[in-house]
């Protein structure tokens, strides 16, 4: 059985989109990644790394001691993460093109990290099964995803937010994916044989409503889906682009408390086994 299909599709809008996004999750996952115990020293395998953002922050955590190994199947993401680390300097990130599940063996990791990673893949216990493989024991296994049955919209004070945001899901669930996989993360993990922390980290990531920022997220997010969206029958090209740049602009615009950046995010981290 293949994963799920990508439906914001390749290229430099994508990767942009994806830094851009970064911005908003950083602090997020930098809680996470510390309250999981990644620190300094450690070298960290970095699984789906796209334009590197992940590596980037982890690398600051482990410092000059320390290593990043960043791996993802997209070899133009992977062009794009090399170029924006040589033009930081940043010493202790390498990148590769490859599929965590099938690293060539090699020295093990202290931990192996990523972000909106197991909800494409479509058997997301076996694969982390694989990634406790490239990992000492006693190692750490920590993974940010969100679970979008769960969201801070509310469909009688913003109705085309909340329509967007259920046809975003929409179309995840028919290119395969899994968009509520952060709900699920403790116990894929226990099933994967890992040792799950009982307490995981959950937020929304919330936002002035009326902030340029709000809009441009999910403006990016739909114009990104919107191939998608038209080729799955889940709505027409004029529809769509209606909602974003009419009836969400106008919403977003009336409004003046916070609305979400992004369904509940879970951060979620285990221990392999010593033995």
């Amino acid at each position: 059985m293949e994963d799920a299909g990508y439906v914001f599709g390749r290229g430099r809008g994508e990767y942009e989109r994806l830094i851009e996004q970064a911005e908003i999750f950083g602090p997020l996952t930098e809680r996470m990644l510390r309250r999981a115990g990644i620190g300094a020293g450690m070298h960290v395998l970095d699984i789906g790394c796209g334009a590197g953002d992940v590596s980037f922050l982890v690398s600051a955590l482990v410092g000059p001691e320390g290593s990043v190994t960043g791996v993802d199947v997209d070899g133009e993401a992977i062009v794009v993460a090399e170029q924006r680390r040589a033009a930081q300097a940043i010493a202790n990130v390498s990148f590769r093109q490859a599929d965590a599940r099938h690293l060539d063996p090699g020295r093990l990791f202290d931990a192996a990290v990523g972000r909106f990673v197991l909800m494409f893949m479509h058997d997301p216990t076996q694969a982390l099964r694989s990634f406790a493989e490239r990992v000492r024991p006693g190692g750490i296994i920590a993974f940010c995803e969100q679970a979008a049955s769960v969201t801070a919209t509310s469909a009688a004070q913003q109705p085309a937010l909340a329509a967007l945001l259920a046809l975003f899901t929409s179309v995840f669930r028919r290119s395969g994916a899994r968009p509520d996989i952060g709900a699920e993360l403790y116990s894929r993990m226990r099933d994967a044989g890992l040792q799950p922390h009982p307490r995981p980290l959950a937020e929304f990531v919330l936002h002035p409503a009326n902030d340029t920022l709000t809009y441009r997220r999910w403006a990016l997010f739909a114009y990104s889906t919107l191939p998608k969206i038209v080729e799955y029958g889940l709505g027409t090209e004029e529809d769509v682009l209606r909602s974003v740049e009419h009836d969400l602009r106008e919403e977003l615009l009336a409004a003046t408390g916070l609305v979400p950046l992004s369904w509940l995010m879970i951060g979620q981290w285990a221990r392999v086994p010593e033995h």
